[in-house]
């Protein structure tokens, strides 16, 4: 399953990627290298690169990617409904995901919370993916939808534990951000503006795979 979609805001543009193990990164990080350094010789600096993956995936890039500066997070659990490839056909990126990032207080107490998170979250029609990434003293999210409807039902869904895990003792909220097709962020700023959240707009991009 490769997953390519590039988003902007204001000043910024996100490339958001997915490949099914270490060596399709590396395949790619070859593909695409001519065009990365044509994207950094003028038009754009690079912020920052994140890798998130099973911790013996994320070894196996370090020798290419520690250059770049990149920050390795580890998956913790999660889960995909992508069973499957579509064939050699390509369709436009269409998925809505929510990239929260927390800073973990006590990681006994939040260890629980992030479990019942992804057993709700399981049982969820509009889920496509859902897990949890960490880093150090960090927690990150990673969670796509099929649209905004898919969004508004996972966190009705999850409201217990977002109080349960934003309790002052376990957890802080330091970013949130909504990516999608623009008229389905539209949908959901009523609801996720009061957090703080940031959104980003699809500008172009593919996906290969079938839920």
């Amino acid at each position: 399953m490769h997953v390519l979609w590039l988003e902007y805001l204001w000043g910024e543009a996100l490339c958001r990627e997915a490949y099914v193990d270490a060596v399709a990164v590396l395949d790619h990080l070859e593909n695409i290298a001519e065009s990365v350094g044509k994207m950094l010789d003028g038009p754009a600096t690079l912020d920052k690169i994140e890798l998130h993956g099973p911790l013996a995936e994320l070894a196996k890039c370090k020798d290419a990617m520690d250059p770049l500066g990149c920050e390795y997070w580890e998956v913790d659990q999660g889960f995909s409904c992508m069973s499957k490839l579509a064939g050699a056909s390509q369709t436009p990126q269409s998925l809505v995901t929510i990239q929260p990032t927390f800073c973990i207080k006590d990681w006994a107490a939040a260890a629980p919370i992030m479990e019942d998170f992804t057993a709700r979250t399981a049982s969820e029609t509009g889920c496509v993916y859902y897990g949890w990434t960490k880093r150090e003293g960090k927690l990150f999210c990673r969670e796509a939808y099929v649209d905004a409807a898919g969004i508004a039902a996972h966190l009705e869904n999850v409201g217990p534990c977002i109080g349960m895990l934003l309790d002052e003792k376990v957890a802080t909220l330091d970013s949130i951000q909504l990516h999608g097709p623009a008229q389905e962020l539209e949908k959901m700023k009523a609801g996720m503006d009061a957090l703080g959240t940031t959104y980003w707009p699809i500008h172009s991009g593919f996906q290969k795979f079938e839920t």
